[in-house]
């Protein structure tokens, strides 16, 4: 699941969760012109693309420009 709010999306049984941009604009920044905005939102697609190759067993966060080895493992409670 892409999500500006990522908290909520880990606390409700997202296994996979990548943090996005903003709510009314998840997979990109339009303030950042069309070219810096299509490669943010592309890199939000790869990131997602590499949560669906990464195997999880709890509610995993995966930010955009971070390398696998480095994503963030959080506990739903």
């Amino acid at each position: 699941m892409i999500s500006a709010i990522y908290g909520l999306a880990l606390t409700t049984g997202a296994n996979r969760v990548i943090k996005g941009a903003r709510i009314e604009h998840v997979c990109g920044d339009p303030e950042l012109g069309a070219e810096k905005d299509f490669a943010y939102g592309m890199e939000i697609v790869r990131t997602a693309l590499r949560a669906l190759e990464t195997p999880v067993t709890e509610p995993t966060l995966f930010e955009p420009g971070q390398p696998s080895a480095e994503r963030e493992v959080v506990h739903a409670s």
